[in-house]
C-alpha cells in the first residue's frame, strides 16, 4: 500500500504536468496581458462582405432595400425617416453606409448604436466607426494589462477634477500630463499619437456593451452586391488605378477576366461582370487599402487620393470609367469591355445629396443641420415608375444648393429608387 505522502507526490507531479500541457496547448491564445506587451491591431478591419439575393431583395415586390445615409448619432431624424419611409423590419432590410455615430449628441450616437446593434442592421463602417472600434479596442487592452485599469481610472479622475476648476481643453490637458507626469510615462506612451483621450469617439467606445462592440467589429469597409453589380462604401470605390490609363492592361476594366473562354461568354455575362467587379475591389491597389475606401474624397493631379475637397471627386472619375463600358463583345473604338456597376456611398457631406448615374451619395448632411437621406429600392412601390414629371421632384431629393432633384434616380441596369428626406 502506498504512503499518503507518496500519493500526495504522485498528484502534485500530476497537476503539474496537467499545468504545463495547458499552458503549452494555450500559448498561441494567450491574453494580450501575457504577451510582450505590444499593443494589438487596433483597426480590426473586415475587408469585403458580400451580399446574397435573400440579403438584398430587388425583384420580391413585398421587401425592400433602404439604404440610408450617414446618420452621425442623429437618433430623432434616423426614427422620423424611418417612419416616413414606413420602415418594417420583418420585411425590408436597412442598410447603413457607414458613419452612424459621432459628431452629433452622444447620447443621440449611443440610441444610434443600440438600435444598429439590436436589429443588426447591414452596414459598412464609417470614418467616424472606425475610430470608435479602434478605441474600445485600445480599451480593452489597457484594461487586460497589469496595472492599466488603476491608471486609467486615476486620469479619469484627474481630468474630471481638472474640469471642475475649469479646464475644457482635454488635448491641452493631455500634453501636459504627458510633459509632468513622469512617473507613468510608460502608460501616456501607449495612446496612439493623434488619438484624442476622452473625446467623443472614447466616450462611445467607452460606453459600448459587449453586444455592441461585437456589432462594430464585424461591419465590413466594403459590401458587394453581386446580382445587383453595386458596391457600397463609406467614401468610394475607384473603377480604375488614377496612376495608369484606362487601356492599361493593369486596368480591371480593360479586358475580360482570363479566367473564361471566349465561347462561354454570351452566356456566362453575369458571371463574368462579378468576376470583373471583384478585380475592381481586389486589383485595384487603393481599393484594397482600407483608409482609402472610409475617407477618399477625391484624385489629386499626381493620382493620390486626397480626404481633402480639393482635386478630382472620384464619383467624377468613377463616371467616366462607367460611360466607356460597352459590354464585352463590343468593337466601338474608344470603349472598355465591360458592363457598368454602381456604387453607394456616404462621406461627402460638403457635396450633399449627389446623384448621378452609377454613383449615389447620401449623406445630405443632417448633422450640419441639413437633412438625413434614404434610397428605398425594391418593392411594389419602388418598382413603379413614375406617372408625371411632377412626381420625380417632389422635393424629397435637394442638392447642396437647395435645388429640387429628381426624387427617383436610375439605379443598376435598368431599375429606379425612390429618395426620401427628413430635415435635421
Amino acid at each position: 500500500m502506498q504512503s499518503p505522502r507518496l500519493v500526495l507526490t504522485y498528484s502534485a507531479l500530476s497537476a503539474l504536468i496537467i499545468y504545463l500541457l495547458f499552458v503549452w496547448a494555450s500559448r498561441g491564445s494567450m491574453n494580450w496581458s501575457l504577451s510582450s506587451h505590444r499593443p494589438p491591431d487596433f483597426s480590426l478591419y473586415v475587408s469585403l462582405e458580400s451580399l446574397s439575393v435573400e440579403q438584398f431583395p430587388l425583384d420580391d415586390i413585398d421587401k425592400r432595400v433602404i439604404i440610408v445615409g450617414d446618420i452621425h448619432g442623429m437618433f430623432e431624424e434616423f426614427q422620423e425617416l424611418l417612419a416616413k419611409v414606413s420602415y418594417n423590419p420583418s420585411s425590408d432590410v436597412l442598410v447603413s453606409v457607414g458613419d452612424i455615430v459621432a459628431k452629433g449628441p452622444h447620447s443621440g450616437s449611443m440610441k444610434v448604436l443600440e438600435f444598429m446593434a439590436y436589429h443588426n442592421i447591414t452596414a459598412v463602417r464609417g470614418n467616424h466607426d472606425q475610430k470608435v472600434i479602434e478605441w474600445r479596442t485600445w480599451l480593452e487592452w489597457i484594461h487586460s494589462l497589469p496595472g492599466g485599469s488603476n491608471w486609467l481610472f486615476e486620469v479619469q479622475d484627474k481630468w474630471e477634477k481638472a474640469q471642475e476648476r475649469g479646464a475644457d481643453d482635454v488635448e491641452e490637458w493631455v500634453e501636459e500630463q504627458v510633459r509632468h507626469d513622469k512617473k507613468h510615462s510608460k502608460w501616456w506612451k501607449k495612446i496612439p499619437e493623434e488619438w484624442q483621450l476622452f473625446g467623443d469617439h472614447y466616450r462611445i467606445a467607452e460606453g459600448m456593451t459587449k453586444e455592441q462592440y461585437s456589432y462594430m467589429i464585424q461591419r465590413p469597409v466594403r459590401i458587394h452586391v453581386p446580382h445587383a453589380h453595386t458596391f457600397i462604401a463609406h467614401a468610394g470605390i475607384l473603377a480604375s488605378d488614377p496612376n495608369y490609363k484606362r487601356k492599361d492592361k493593369r486596368q480591371p476594366l480593360s479586358h475580360i477576366p482570363i479566367l473564361y473562354e471566349a465561347e462561354t461568354r454570351k452566356e456566362d455575362t453575369s458571371f463574368l461582370r462579378r468576376l470583373q467587379e471583384l478585380a475592381i475591389l481586389n486589383e485595384i491597389p487603393q481599393n484594397l487599402i482600407p483608409w482609402v475606401t472610409l475617407n477618399m474624397r477625391g484624385v489629386l493631379d499626381d493620382h493620390t487620393v486626397t480626404r481633402k475637397k480639393n482635386g478630382t471627386p472620384w464619383a467624377q472619375l468613377y463616371k467616366k470609367d462607367m460611360k466607356h463600358c460597352a459590354g464585352f463583345d463590343s468593337k466601338k473604338k474608344g470603349s472598355l469591355p465591360c458592363h457598368p456597376s454602381t456604387v453607394v456611398y456616404g462621406h461627402a457631406a460638403s457635396r450633399g445629396l449627389d446623384i448621378n448615374r452609377w454613383t449615389i451619395g447620401l449623406d445630405s448632411g443632417c448633422v450640419y443641420n441639413q437633412r438625413m437621406t434614404a434610397l428605398v429600392l425594391g418593392g411594389k412601390f419602388a418598382q413603379q415608375l413614375p406617372g408625371t414629371i411632377e412626381d420625380e421632384y417632389d422635393g424629397e431629393a435637394i442638392d447642396i444648393d437647395g435645388n429640387i432633384l429628381s426624387s427617383r434616380p436610375k439605379f443598376g441596369d435598368s431599375g429606379r429608387g425612390k429618395i426620401y428626406s427628413v430635415p435635421c
